[in-house]
Protein backbone atom coordinates (compact mmCIF):
# COMPACT_ATOMS: atom_id res chain seq x y z
CA UNK A 1 0.00 0.00 0.00
CA UNK A 2 1.26 3.34 -0.85
CA UNK A 3 1.59 5.61 1.83
CA UNK A 4 0.45 9.65 1.62
CA UNK A 5 3.17 12.48 1.29
CA UNK A 6 3.76 13.38 4.85
CA UNK A 7 3.25 17.18 5.66
CA UNK A 8 6.10 19.74 4.72
CA UNK A 9 5.99 21.53 8.50
CA UNK A 10 5.26 17.95 9.83
CA UNK A 11 8.61 16.95 8.83
CA UNK A 12 10.65 19.34 9.38
CA UNK A 13 10.05 20.02 13.05
CA UNK A 14 10.10 16.24 13.71
CA UNK A 15 13.56 15.83 11.67
CA UNK A 16 14.99 18.98 12.87
CA UNK A 17 14.73 18.10 16.79
CA UNK A 18 15.61 14.45 15.66
CA UNK A 19 18.53 15.47 14.09
CA UNK A 20 19.52 18.25 17.16
CA UNK A 21 19.15 15.59 19.95
CA UNK A 22 21.32 12.92 17.55
CA UNK A 23 24.12 15.33 17.24
CA UNK A 24 23.86 16.73 20.82
CA UNK A 25 24.34 13.32 22.51
CA UNK A 26 26.65 11.17 19.65
CA UNK A 27 28.45 13.17 17.28
CA UNK A 28 31.85 13.86 18.73
CA UNK A 29 33.31 17.46 19.28
CA UNK A 30 35.60 16.94 16.96
CA UNK A 31 33.15 17.44 13.96
CA UNK A 32 33.33 21.27 14.21
CA UNK A 33 32.23 21.41 10.74
CA UNK A 34 30.17 18.81 9.77
CA UNK A 35 27.55 19.46 12.23
CA UNK A 36 23.93 20.47 13.08
CA UNK A 37 24.97 23.93 11.84
CA UNK A 38 25.99 22.57 8.09
CA UNK A 39 23.57 20.31 7.88
CA UNK A 40 20.65 23.04 8.93
CA UNK A 41 22.26 25.25 5.90
CA UNK A 42 22.33 22.04 3.41
CA UNK A 43 18.68 21.65 4.34
CA UNK A 44 17.62 25.54 3.38
CA UNK A 45 19.67 25.81 0.85
CA UNK A 46 18.38 22.50 -1.09
CA UNK A 47 14.90 23.98 -0.41
CA UNK A 48 15.77 27.61 -1.69
CA UNK A 49 17.04 25.95 -5.14
CA UNK A 50 14.30 23.68 -5.43
CA UNK A 51 11.28 25.94 -4.64
CA UNK A 52 13.08 27.77 -7.85
CA UNK A 53 13.09 25.27 -10.08
CA UNK A 54 9.35 24.75 -9.20
CA UNK A 55 9.69 21.04 -8.05
CA UNK A 56 6.63 19.22 -6.76
CA UNK A 57 6.28 18.97 -3.03
CA UNK A 58 7.10 15.31 -2.76
CA UNK A 59 10.66 16.22 -4.49
CA UNK A 60 11.09 18.75 -2.25
CA UNK A 61 10.60 17.15 0.86
CA UNK A 62 12.69 14.13 -0.45
CA UNK A 63 15.82 16.56 -0.92
CA UNK A 64 14.82 18.06 2.49
CA UNK A 65 14.88 14.98 4.04
CA UNK A 66 18.52 13.57 2.43
CA UNK A 67 19.60 16.87 3.62
CA UNK A 68 18.51 16.78 7.27
CA UNK A 69 20.24 12.81 7.19
CA UNK A 70 22.82 13.11 4.73
CA UNK A 71 26.01 13.72 7.37
CA UNK A 72 23.73 12.01 10.14
CA UNK A 73 26.68 9.03 10.36
CA UNK A 74 29.42 10.50 11.25
CA UNK A 75 27.77 10.33 14.66
CA UNK A 76 28.58 5.79 13.62
CA UNK A 77 31.08 5.94 11.18
CA UNK A 78 33.10 8.42 9.97
CA UNK A 79 34.79 6.73 6.94
CA UNK A 80 31.60 5.02 5.36
CA UNK A 81 29.20 7.68 6.96
CA UNK A 82 26.78 8.14 3.95
CA UNK A 83 25.74 4.33 4.20
CA UNK A 84 25.14 4.82 7.99
CA UNK A 85 23.04 8.10 7.03
CA UNK A 86 20.66 5.73 5.25
CA UNK A 87 20.38 3.37 7.62
CA UNK A 88 19.67 5.72 10.24
CA UNK A 89 17.48 7.43 8.12
CA UNK A 90 15.54 4.23 7.93
CA UNK A 91 15.37 3.45 11.44
CA UNK A 92 13.80 6.81 11.97
CA UNK A 93 10.99 6.63 9.19
CA UNK A 94 10.10 3.04 9.93
CA UNK A 95 7.38 1.70 7.74
CA UNK A 96 5.70 5.57 7.56
CA UNK A 97 7.86 5.81 4.06
CA UNK A 98 6.73 4.33 0.99
CA UNK A 99 9.60 1.83 -0.49
CA UNK A 100 10.20 3.64 -4.00
CA UNK A 101 10.17 6.95 -1.63
CA UNK A 102 12.82 4.91 0.34
CA UNK A 103 14.75 4.31 -2.39
CA UNK A 104 14.69 8.07 -4.25
CA UNK A 105 15.66 9.35 -0.33
CA UNK A 106 18.69 6.62 -0.24
CA UNK A 107 20.36 7.58 -3.48
CA UNK A 108 20.36 11.37 -2.55
CA UNK A 109 22.38 10.71 0.08
CA UNK A 110 24.41 8.28 -1.20
CA UNK A 111 24.69 10.97 -4.10
CA UNK A 112 27.19 13.71 -1.56
CA UNK A 113 29.72 11.22 -1.55
CA UNK A 114 32.96 12.88 -2.22
CA UNK A 115 33.68 12.49 -6.30
CA UNK A 116 30.06 11.11 -7.44
CA UNK A 117 28.73 13.21 -10.03
CA UNK A 118 25.07 13.77 -9.91
CA UNK A 119 22.71 11.65 -12.49
CA UNK A 120 19.66 13.96 -12.05
CA UNK A 121 18.77 17.42 -11.26
CA UNK A 122 17.88 16.61 -7.44
CA UNK A 123 21.08 14.95 -7.13
CA UNK A 124 22.83 18.27 -8.47
CA UNK A 125 20.06 20.27 -6.02
CA UNK A 126 21.65 18.51 -2.88
CA UNK A 127 25.41 18.37 -4.65
CA UNK A 128 25.29 22.29 -4.84
CA UNK A 129 23.28 22.26 -1.24
CA UNK A 130 26.28 20.78 0.59
CA UNK A 131 28.77 22.91 -1.18
CA UNK A 132 27.51 26.16 -1.08
CA UNK A 133 29.85 27.61 1.59
CA UNK A 134 32.68 27.67 -1.58
CA UNK A 135 29.75 30.71 -2.82
CA UNK A 136 29.23 32.45 0.57
CA UNK A 137 31.62 35.20 2.08
CA UNK A 138 32.09 33.46 5.17
CA UNK A 139 33.86 30.26 3.36
CA UNK A 140 37.68 31.24 5.04
CA UNK A 141 35.91 30.75 8.35
CA UNK A 142 33.96 27.53 7.84
CA UNK A 143 37.21 26.31 5.54
CA UNK A 144 39.22 26.80 8.99
CA UNK A 145 36.62 24.75 11.13
CA UNK A 146 36.79 21.98 8.65
CA UNK A 147 40.89 22.15 8.83
CA UNK A 148 40.64 22.01 12.40
CA UNK A 149 38.12 18.87 11.95
CA UNK A 150 41.04 16.88 9.70
CA UNK A 151 43.79 17.85 11.63
CA UNK A 152 41.45 16.27 15.14
CA UNK A 153 40.35 13.31 12.87
CA UNK A 154 43.27 12.40 10.96
CA UNK A 155 46.11 13.51 13.88
CA UNK A 156 47.72 15.84 11.06
CA UNK A 157 48.76 19.25 11.12
CA UNK A 158 48.64 21.67 8.10
CA UNK A 159 50.40 24.47 7.89
CA UNK A 160 48.99 27.83 6.16
CA UNK A 161 50.88 27.87 2.97
CA UNK A 162 49.48 24.11 2.40
CA UNK A 163 45.96 24.17 3.50
CA UNK A 164 45.69 27.39 1.05
CA UNK A 165 46.67 25.49 -1.55
CA UNK A 166 44.70 22.54 -0.34
CA UNK A 167 41.25 24.88 -0.50
CA UNK A 168 42.30 26.84 -3.78
CA UNK A 169 42.40 23.20 -5.51
CA UNK A 170 39.45 22.67 -3.68
CA UNK A 171 36.86 25.75 -5.01
CA UNK A 172 38.67 25.03 -8.28
CA UNK A 173 37.60 21.58 -8.62
CA UNK A 174 34.18 22.25 -7.32
CA UNK A 175 31.56 23.97 -9.32
CA UNK A 176 28.01 24.33 -9.06
CA UNK A 177 25.92 21.99 -10.99
CA UNK A 178 22.65 23.57 -11.28
CA UNK A 179 22.05 27.41 -13.22
CA UNK A 180 20.26 28.17 -10.08
CA UNK A 181 23.10 27.54 -7.47
CA UNK A 182 25.27 29.23 -10.45
CA UNK A 183 23.88 32.50 -10.80
CA UNK A 184 23.25 32.76 -6.54
CA UNK A 185 27.00 31.73 -5.56
CA UNK A 186 29.33 31.89 -8.71
CA UNK A 187 30.08 35.01 -8.58
CA UNK A 188 31.37 34.83 -4.70
CA UNK A 189 32.58 31.23 -5.56
CA UNK A 190 35.29 32.92 -8.08
CA UNK A 191 35.92 35.87 -5.44
CA UNK A 192 36.72 32.88 -3.15
CA UNK A 193 39.70 31.85 -5.46
CA UNK A 194 41.12 35.12 -6.22
CA UNK A 195 41.07 35.76 -2.25
CA UNK A 196 42.60 32.50 -2.28
CA UNK A 197 45.21 33.12 -4.54
CA UNK A 198 46.46 36.34 -2.68
CA UNK A 199 46.51 34.43 0.79
CA UNK A 200 48.47 31.95 -0.93
CA UNK A 201 50.77 34.33 -2.14
CA UNK A 202 50.68 36.15 1.17
CA UNK A 203 51.94 32.64 2.87
CA UNK A 204 54.46 32.19 0.46
CA UNK A 205 55.86 35.61 0.57
CA UNK A 206 55.95 35.30 4.83
CA UNK A 207 57.60 31.74 4.55
CA UNK A 208 60.05 33.74 2.11
CA UNK A 209 60.83 36.14 5.27
CA UNK A 210 60.79 33.51 7.26
CA UNK A 211 63.36 31.49 5.77
CA UNK A 212 65.75 34.83 4.85
CA UNK A 213 65.46 35.47 8.73
CA UNK A 214 66.33 31.73 9.99
CA UNK A 215 69.05 31.61 6.99
CA UNK A 216 70.25 35.42 8.45
CA UNK A 217 70.30 33.88 11.64
CA UNK A 218 72.12 30.95 11.08
CA UNK A 219 74.98 32.62 9.03
CA UNK A 220 75.03 34.82 12.30
CA UNK A 221 75.88 31.32 13.80
CA UNK A 222 77.75 29.95 11.48
CA UNK A 223 79.73 32.92 11.41
CA UNK A 224 80.31 33.33 15.25
CA UNK A 225 81.53 29.47 15.10
CA UNK A 226 83.43 30.10 12.33
CA UNK A 227 85.05 33.23 14.20
CA UNK A 228 85.54 31.03 17.19
CA UNK A 229 87.35 28.14 15.42
CA UNK A 230 89.63 30.24 13.59
CA UNK A 231 90.74 31.87 17.14
CA UNK A 232 91.62 28.60 18.81
CA UNK A 233 93.37 27.76 15.32
CA UNK A 234 95.44 31.17 15.13
CA UNK A 235 96.18 30.24 19.16
CA UNK A 236 97.08 26.61 18.92
CA UNK A 237 99.23 28.06 15.40
CA UNK A 238 100.85 30.68 17.54
CA UNK A 239 101.65 28.55 20.49
CA UNK A 240 103.38 25.61 17.69
CA UNK A 241 105.05 28.46 16.30
CA UNK A 242 106.76 29.83 19.74
CA UNK A 243 107.20 26.13 21.08
CA UNK A 244 109.47 25.18 17.47
CA UNK A 245 111.44 28.75 17.84
CA UNK A 246 112.57 27.76 21.82
CA UNK A 247 113.23 24.69 20.45
CA UNK A 248 115.60 25.71 17.26
CA UNK A 249 117.29 28.22 20.02
CA UNK A 250 117.91 25.52 22.41
CA UNK A 251 119.48 23.44 19.31
CA UNK A 252 121.45 26.23 18.77
CA UNK A 253 122.92 26.89 22.48
CA UNK A 254 123.39 23.04 22.89
CA UNK A 255 125.50 22.94 19.20
CA UNK A 256 127.83 26.29 20.33
CA UNK A 257 128.24 25.20 23.94
CA UNK A 258 128.80 21.35 23.02
CA UNK A 259 131.62 22.77 20.41
CA UNK A 260 133.09 25.00 22.77
CA UNK A 261 133.53 22.72 25.68
CA UNK A 262 134.47 19.86 22.99
CA UNK A 263 137.63 22.25 21.67
CA UNK A 264 138.84 23.09 25.15
CA UNK A 265 138.70 19.77 26.57
CA UNK A 266 140.64 18.77 23.44
CA UNK A 267 143.03 21.61 23.84
CA UNK A 268 143.66 20.68 27.55
CA UNK A 269 144.09 17.14 26.45
CA UNK A 270 147.01 17.93 23.88
CA UNK A 271 149.04 19.14 26.61
CA UNK A 272 148.72 22.96 24.50
CA UNK A 273 148.15 24.90 27.86
CA UNK A 274 150.81 22.98 30.05
CA UNK A 275 154.02 23.12 28.08
CA UNK A 276 157.40 21.21 30.15
CA UNK A 277 158.74 24.43 29.74
CA UNK A 278 156.28 26.95 30.43
CA UNK A 279 154.91 25.53 33.13
CA UNK A 280 154.18 28.77 35.26
CA UNK A 281 153.68 30.83 32.07
CA UNK A 282 150.66 29.41 30.79
CA UNK A 283 149.05 28.19 33.70
CA UNK A 284 147.13 31.74 34.00
CA UNK A 285 145.14 30.94 31.01
CA UNK A 286 143.51 28.20 32.94
CA UNK A 287 140.77 29.97 34.51
CA UNK A 288 139.62 32.07 31.88
CA UNK A 289 139.32 29.36 30.15
CA UNK A 290 137.62 26.80 32.88
CA UNK A 291 135.56 29.47 33.57
CA UNK A 292 134.22 29.88 30.23
CA UNK A 293 134.08 25.38 29.99
CA UNK A 294 131.92 25.85 33.20
CA UNK A 295 129.38 28.64 32.07
CA UNK A 296 129.13 26.94 28.79
CA UNK A 297 128.20 23.33 30.88
CA UNK A 298 125.68 24.79 32.88
CA UNK A 299 124.20 26.56 29.89
CA UNK A 300 124.15 23.92 27.74
CA UNK A 301 122.19 22.16 30.60
CA UNK A 302 119.30 24.57 30.58
CA UNK A 303 119.18 24.53 26.75
CA UNK A 304 118.82 20.82 26.74
CA UNK A 305 116.32 20.77 29.56
CA UNK A 306 114.47 23.24 27.97
CA UNK A 307 114.44 20.98 24.40
CA UNK A 308 113.72 17.99 26.73
CA UNK A 309 109.89 17.00 25.47
CA UNK A 310 107.75 15.91 28.77
CA UNK A 311 104.46 13.62 27.32
CA UNK A 312 103.27 12.50 30.80
CA UNK A 313 101.03 14.15 33.19
CA UNK A 314 102.52 14.96 37.16
CA UNK A 315 99.46 13.26 37.81
CA UNK A 316 96.72 10.37 36.59
CA UNK A 317 94.43 12.14 34.32
CA UNK A 318 90.98 11.66 36.33
CA UNK A 319 87.58 12.22 33.64
CA UNK A 320 86.06 14.51 35.85
CA UNK A 321 88.49 16.29 36.26
CA UNK A 322 87.76 19.95 34.78
CA UNK A 323 91.68 20.95 34.97
CA UNK A 324 92.80 18.42 32.30
CA UNK A 325 92.15 18.43 28.74
CA UNK A 326 91.75 14.87 26.99
CA UNK A 327 93.13 16.56 24.02
CA UNK A 328 96.54 16.27 25.28
CA UNK A 329 98.43 12.67 24.04
CA UNK A 330 99.93 12.91 27.54
CA UNK A 331 96.58 12.55 28.95
CA UNK A 332 94.21 10.54 27.02
CA UNK A 333 97.34 7.76 26.61
CA UNK A 334 96.08 6.90 30.16
CA UNK A 335 92.72 6.37 29.11
CA UNK A 336 91.44 2.74 27.74
CA UNK A 337 90.24 2.97 24.29
CA UNK A 338 86.32 2.94 24.68
CA UNK A 339 87.01 5.57 27.67
CA UNK A 340 88.61 7.66 25.45
CA UNK A 341 86.38 7.60 22.55
CA UNK A 342 83.27 8.00 24.68
CA UNK A 343 84.63 11.27 26.25
CA UNK A 344 85.23 12.40 22.30
CA UNK A 345 82.23 11.76 21.61
CA UNK A 346 80.76 13.76 24.55
CA UNK A 347 82.82 16.53 23.24
CA UNK A 348 81.19 16.30 19.71
CA UNK A 349 78.02 16.49 20.99
CA UNK A 350 78.51 19.11 23.64
CA UNK A 351 80.17 22.22 21.65
CA UNK A 352 80.88 23.83 24.92
CA UNK A 353 82.34 21.39 26.56
CA UNK A 354 84.45 21.12 23.63
CA UNK A 355 85.87 24.83 23.71
CA UNK A 356 86.20 24.53 26.93
CA UNK A 357 88.61 21.42 26.72
CA UNK A 358 90.38 23.40 24.14
CA UNK A 359 90.76 26.37 26.36
CA UNK A 360 92.67 24.28 29.05
CA UNK A 361 94.73 22.47 26.56
CA UNK A 362 95.99 25.74 25.12
CA UNK A 363 96.43 26.84 28.82
CA UNK A 364 98.80 24.15 29.57
CA UNK A 365 100.67 24.96 26.10
CA UNK A 366 101.41 28.33 27.45
CA UNK A 367 102.32 26.62 31.07
CA UNK A 368 104.73 24.28 28.91
CA UNK A 369 106.32 27.53 27.08
CA UNK A 370 106.76 30.09 29.81
CA UNK A 371 108.94 27.03 31.10
CA UNK A 372 110.58 26.64 28.09
CA UNK A 373 111.98 29.97 27.80
CA UNK A 374 112.31 30.68 31.28
CA UNK A 375 115.37 27.76 31.07
CA UNK A 376 116.15 29.31 27.71
CA UNK A 377 116.92 32.81 29.15
CA UNK A 378 119.11 30.78 32.24
CA UNK A 379 121.07 29.49 29.53
CA UNK A 380 121.85 32.35 27.26
CA UNK A 381 122.66 34.79 30.01
CA UNK A 382 124.79 32.11 31.43
CA UNK A 383 126.67 31.95 28.42
CA UNK A 384 126.84 35.26 28.03
CA UNK A 385 128.29 35.87 30.98
CA UNK A 386 130.93 33.03 31.10
CA UNK A 387 131.83 34.38 27.31
CA UNK A 388 131.90 38.18 28.58
CA UNK A 389 134.05 37.12 32.14
CA UNK A 390 136.42 34.80 29.91
CA UNK A 391 137.55 37.64 27.48
CA UNK A 392 137.55 40.00 30.26
CA UNK A 393 139.94 37.71 31.93
CA UNK A 394 142.06 37.18 28.87
CA UNK A 395 142.54 40.83 28.37
CA UNK A 396 143.36 41.29 31.90
CA UNK A 397 145.70 38.67 31.72
CA UNK A 398 147.33 40.07 28.57
CA UNK A 399 147.37 43.46 29.50
CA UNK A 400 149.11 42.26 33.30
CA UNK A 401 151.65 40.15 30.56
CA UNK A 402 153.18 42.49 28.75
Amino acid sequence: MIKEPMSKLYVEKEIEQFIFELFKKELSNHFLYHNFAHTNKVVKTAEEIAVDYKLPEKEIENLAIASWFHDTGYARDYENHEEESVKIMKEYFGKRLSEPRFKEIEELILSTKFGHEPANLNEEIIHDADYVSIGKKSFSKRAELLRCEWEKLNNKTYDDLEWAELQLEFLISKKFKTSVATHKFGEEREKNIEKQRKAIEKHKSDQYKVQLKKDSTDAKVSKEGRGIETLFRSVYGYHMNLSSMADQKANIMISINTIVVSVIITLFGSGYTFADSEDFKHMRFVFPMLLLVISSLVSVTFAILSARPNVTSKEKYQLENKGSSILFFGNFTQLKLQDFVEQIKSLKGEKNELYDSMSVDIYHLGGVLLKKYKLLTWSYNIFMVGLILCAVGFVGIIIYSY
